[in-house]
């Protein structure tokens, strides 16, 4: 495919130097290699070439993600990231946002009628928790200038409900909103004493 597009000419031309446009394309080459050494030392044999290519990118974006935290001091900082970018991963404590309807599961996969790769990343996310995990939606979201109301995601129904703790479904007395916004700050003042 670089062939193809001619993107070395591309950086030839574009680039300030000929040397910049070489280091340009040496890293290109660099981030191939380590893609097709990723893919052969793959073990799941059964997977087609885009499935090992995936999982081969995804663990480059892994061991970039782990080489970025053994480089920085993440103490007292809230980490981002995608559900696919925490695999493999754990976190005291995790936080699921947006668990709606056309947000998780998607709604190219509702439409495609192809959710259980959602299923799977929503498990991804749930075993990621360490100490607490905490999932959140709206109750309205405002899009394209019109604020519509949300549909709970499936994927909490699914969920034993012995386990759940559920928050702000139904009416909300100011007064004991007010109490729980104070109470909330502290337990997450706290969590950085651990």
């Amino acid at each position: 495919m670089l062939n193809d597009i001619d993107y070395e000419g591309w950086l030839q031309q574009n680039a300030s130097s000929p040397k910049v446009a070489a280091g340009r394309m040496e890293n290109v080459w660099t981030l191939v290699d380590s893609i097709k050494s990723t893919m052969e030392r793959d073990d799941n044999e059964d997977a087609d070439g885009e499935e090992r290519l995936n999982s081969a990118i995804a663990r480059l974006v892994l061991q970039d993600l782990l080489d970025r935290q053994d480089e920085e001091d993440l103490t007292d900082r809230v980490q981002l990231m995608t559900l696919h970018a925490s695999k493999g991963l754990e976190f005291p404590h995790v936080y699921l946002i947006g668990m709606e309807e056309e947000l998780l599961p998607h709604r190219n996969s509702i439409q495609e009628d192809n959710i259980e790769e959602e299923r799977r990343l929503t498990y991804v996310g749930i075993t990621r928790a360490q100490k607490t995990l905490t999932m959140s939606l709206a109750a309205t979201r405002k899009q394209f200038g019109e604020k519509n109301q949300t549909t709970p995601s499936r994927f909490l129904d699914e969920l034993p409900e012995v386990d759940l703790e559920r928050e702000g479904f139904g009416e909300v007395n100011p007064e004991q909103l007010e109490k729980k916004k104070a109470v909330t700050m502290s337990s997450i003042k706290g969590m950085f004493d651990d």
